[in-house]
């Protein structure tokens, strides 16, 4: 556990050792808005069957620094390169979900050299190439802005996860909620990530991303369509695309496994 800094701002990370013994690779994780890393739930023990396993709080949630002026997915890119600087890596394969997977993309393109593989999650390039997001998720989204943030969380739980797995696993909103009590996000915070990932735009950068590319999402997403999953795999060269049957938005924590199977079969190719 550690806070690295990016100029003023303070960013809180864990770094967990792999079950694989010393000198497993490493692999970044990065969550989506207004998620902090302890939302990764026991996605985290899975990948470290294989890895050594470095998660962070993005700016403006959980334990790292809440700016109150707008900032970009280019600077959180070089959040998650601070954070690599401070702990030690110099290169990692770099899993984002989200806006997660839209601080991955930057981080590709902005640190090329420490960019091992790269593996974007539920995301979107942006830009007049991207599918737009369902407006009736965007009105959710922005009713959610007037509750409380664990109140949020469970109130847009429709569209991150299917409703199928919210009837099946009554255990997941408690869960969320814990955290939410626990570490709250305040609006500021949450706005500003919002605002990052609308600004968001890589539909002409990202053909030049030379890492080697797996995209992955639900067929059941119904916050970023899985289309635009397609189109980033289409944009990508050499990008290589796994659809989960049945996985909403937040599909590490619909089908840990699948996903983590799914990760591993990419990653420890050669």
């Amino acid at each position: 556990m550690g806070h690295a800094h990016n100029g003023d701002v303070a960013l809180y990370y864990e770094l967990h050792p792999s079950n694989a013994g010393r000198g497993a690779p490493v692999l970044v994780m990065i969550r989506g808005l207004a998620r902090s890393a302890r939302f990764w739930l026991d996605f985290v023990p899975r990948m470290r069957r294989s890895f050594s396993v470095l998660v962070l709080d993005n700016r403006g949630v959980g334990r790292s620094d809440k700016p109150v002026v707008p900032f970009t997915t280019r600077q959180m890119a070089d959040d998650v390169a601070a954070v690599m600087d401070h702990a030690g890596v110099e290169r990692a394969h770099i899993f984002g979900m989200s806006l997660g997977g839209m601080i991955a993309m930057r981080f590709a393109l902005r640190h090329a050299s420490r960019t091992d593989k790269l593996v974007l999650g539920c995301t979107t390039m942006g830009g007049r190439a991207a599918e737009r997001i369902p407006l009736g998720s965007i009105a959710m989204l922005l009713r959610a802005g007037r509750l409380r943030f664990a109140d949020a969380l469970e109130y847009t739980a429709p569209i991150v996860v299917s409703p199928s797995f919210l009837r099946e696993r009554d255990d997941i909103i408690p869960a969320w909620r814990a955290i939410a009590t626990s570490e709250p996000v305040p609006l500021r915070g949450s706005a500003l990530q919002l605002l990052a990932a609308a600004e968001h735009d890589v539909s002409r950068e990202v053909g030049a991303i030379r890492a080697e590319t797996l995209v992955v999402t639900g067929d059941a997403d119904r916050l970023i369509p899985a289309e635009n999953s397609r189109r980033l795999a289409a944009a990508i060269p050499g990008a290589k695309l796994e659809i989960l049957p049945g996985a909403g938005h937040d599909f590490t924590t619909e089908q840990p496994e699948p996903s983590a199977l799914a990760l591993e079969r990419f990653l420890r190719t050669s």
